[in-house]
């Protein structure tokens, strides 16, 4: 990553991949994550994001799913 595309707000990054989030029946889940965290864009909608991937999370998977990088 270069210094331009790390000035890029929550709101312009790109979306977490399906493959890379894992079904799981446990309470680790994306949102328990000390990397998971929210915004809102320009016009007030809820971004849920992963500031270690720097990339957002589709919305509802951080219910059901965690990342290999899931930290308590």
């Amino acid at each position: 990553m270069n210094y331009s595309e790390s000035l890029m707000s929550e709101e312009e990054w790109d979306f977490v991949e399906k493959r890379e989030l894992r079904k799981i029946k446990s309470s680790r889940v994306c949102m328990t994550c000390q990397h998971f965290s929210y915004v809102a864009d320009s016009d007030q909608h809820t971004l849920l994001t992963c500031a270690l991937r720097e990339r957002l999370i589709p919305n509802g998977e951080h219910l059901t799913k965690k990342c290999r990088h899931w930290t308590v």
